[in-house]
């Protein structure tokens, strides 16, 4: 997905205002689903979360380096900050 600044600004709002609507679906149970979404784009196999060679970035990148989702998914994912690979912490 490649993004201008218009379009990333607007995809960020959105990810924020979905995080707050699905706050209490997060804190019971979106701790595998972004363990799950982690695993599946930073494997090594996977697409990875930038490509700055070709100028896109993959839509799970807004979702895995919002605060206020890992906030709320914290207290269900099983390891934590330490269980996420470098290159995304």
């Amino acid at each position: 997905m490649r993004i201008d600044g218009r379009a990333q600004l607007a995809l960020r709002c959105g990810v924020w205002i979905g995080a707050i609507l699905t706050a209490p679906v997060l804190l019971v149970a979106g701790g595998p689903a972004y363990d799950r979404l982690v695993r599946r784009v930073c494997r090594d196999d996977g697409p990875g979360l930038l490509s700055k060679e070709e100028g896109w970035v993959h839509p799970g990148y807004w979702i895995v380096t919002n605060g206020l989702v890992r906030a709320l998914t914290w207290p269900t994912r099983r390891g934590g900050l330490s269980g996420l690979p470098r290159r995304i912490r």
